[in-house]
Formats: structure tokens, sequence, C-alpha cells
């Protein structure tokens, strides 16, 4: 066992460009969100040349590249600008692109960022937590169950896209629902599920809700933003985390992603990935680059 030192893909990152033109949430007064009440050290751009400086030091070969909420009335303008950066400079690999699912006219915004080579994917975001009304993105607890959601899901698949899936224990369910319907359709489940704290009980009914999507092959789980509700490097919850769903899911189905530049508001690039390396050293080298590079590779199709 060794501490890992090849080719990593960084699964999940945004860039921002031209913050008051594309970001319209960026300039609406602030209010708590999922990653704190003060997300003011977000509000910065953060460029393909940024990421590539940020990737250097650690071996970072390729990148996806993750909806990063931009005007949702030109979603296809966000592939347009990032195949236009990734055709100049390099990055990102691929794209996960937005969509809202419910959309009767989701075929045509499918087809539009399709376009684009180097689309893969798309993100709607659907968490929607039981207790904190501020970890919501949806209007209610079932969103995912609706007819037209489930539609839209069907047509991501028959259009050979893959999804992120953002959402927490308690949507795991739903998750696997939806999962089952789709089973042609690859489905990663975002920053592990979303552990929220490393007592005992978070940790268990995390645990717990995740053995409900192990048997279902096509669900994949995405290692990423692991800091996002103790909003400072945390390796306690980033092993956590991780081995579990290592242990659970195997590397096979288990990869590493950053959420950089949103990590960026408690802990630097390298911090993140060497404090990811550090908790996984009981691990073997095969393990190691499945779950850093090939497996990313893999449901990507980088």
């Amino acid at each position: 066992m060794a501490r890992y030192d090849g080719p990593i893909i960084d699964s999940h990152h945004h860039i921002f460009w031209d913050l008051e033109a594309n970001y319209p949430w960026m300039s609406k007064p602030m209010r708590p969100m999922i990653f704190g009440d003060d997300w003011s050290g977000l509000k910065r751009e953060y460029s393909v040349a940024d990421l590539r400086s940020d990737f250097k030091p650690h071996n970072v070969v390729k990148s996806v590249h993750v909806q990063a909420n931009f005007d949702i009335t030109r979603p296809e303008d966000e592939t347009a600008g990032l195949q236009a950066m990734a055709d100049a400079e390099g990055f990102p690999t691929g794209i996960v692109a937005y969509a809202d699912l419910t959309d009767p006219n989701l075929e045509t915004v499918l087809d539009k960022h399709l376009g684009y080579a180097n689309t893969r994917g798309i993100r709607q975001q659907v968490y929607w937590h039981t207790e904190n009304e501020y970890w919501r993105y949806v209007d209610r607890s079932d969103f995912c169950l609706s007819t037209s959601f489930r539609r839209g899901l069907s047509i991501v698949s028959d259009k050979g896209l893959t999804f992120d899936f953002q959402g927490f224990a308690s949507q795991f369910g739903d998750l696997a629902m939806l999962a089952r319907e789709c089973r042609n359709l690859k489905i990663c489940l975002v920053h592990a599920g979303m552990l929220t704290a490393t007592d005992s009980s978070k940790v268990a009914e995390w645990r717990a809700a995740l053995e409900v999507l192990k048997p279902l092959e096509n669900v994949f789980i995405k290692v990423s933003g692991l800091n996002t509700f103790t909003r400072e490097l945390t390796p306690d919850l980033m092993g956590i985390a991780a081995n579990t769903v290592l242990d659970m899911f195997g590397p096979d189905r288990c990869f590493f992603g950053s959420n950089y530049p949103v990590e960026r508001m408690w802990t630097g690039f390298g911090d993140y990935v060497s404090a990811q390396k550090d908790v996984l050293t009981e691990r073997s080298e095969l393990e190691l680059l499945k779950f850093f590079h090939d497996t990313a590779a893999g449901f990507y199709s980088l």
C-alpha cells in the first residue's frame, strides 16, 4: 500500500467567467445556501488558466466541467463557451450541461448541447433536505418522482448522456427507483451523497440509505465536494465518505472530483487532493488508479 502518485481526472469542477452577464444568482443579495451563509469568496472568476495552474502540480490530465448555474434561459451558451475554451486550451475534457428535465422542449435543449463535442451528460440539481430549508434546490421532496421529470430522464438516457444526481440520503430511494426505470442510463451520485457531518448518527443514516443503491450497477458514486457542510478541510469526513463508498461499491463504481472552485472558499486545490490521497493509503495501487482516473474516464467516455 502506498500514497497515490498517478494521473488524476477531476470529474467535478466549475469555470466562472463574465459573472454579471452569465450568473444572475451571483448578483442577487446574498442569502444562506448549501455552501454557507457567507459565500462572497465564490464571487470571483475562475478561468481555464486558473484551473491549469491548480491542476499542473498534481498530474490532473483530464477534467469534467459540471454546470455552474449559468443563466438558465440560455444554457447552451455555457456549453458553447466551455467548448471554445477546451478547443483553445485543452480543458475541460468533458462537459456536464444544464437542462430542466421537466421542460416540454427538453429534446431540443439536449440536441443543442450535443452539438458540442465535449458534452457528456446533464445535471439538474434536485436536492431537498428534510430539515434545513436552505439545503433545498427544488420545491418539494418528491420532485424527482413527477411524471415530467421521469419522462425527461428517459430522454436523457435515449440521447446517450449521463446524469449527475445531487441529493441527500432521504432521496436515495427515489434515485434507486429512477435507476431501475432507466437501466441503460449511467447515473452518478454527486458529492458522495452529501454526508453532512461525522457524528455517528449522521454517518449511520447516510450509510444505510446507500444500501438501496448497491445492487444497481448503473449507479456510480462521485466522491467530490466533501467539505461542503463543514466549510473547512475535514480529512476525517473525507476518509469516512471515500472509504465507505469504496467498500460498498468498489473502485469500478467510485471516482474522484474536487468541486473546485467552490472548495476554494476554505481550502487550496493541492490541499484537497493531498487530503483525499492521505485518507486512502490503505488502498491498493489498482484501486487508486481506478478511483482517481480510470472509472471517471469510463463513466464520461473521456
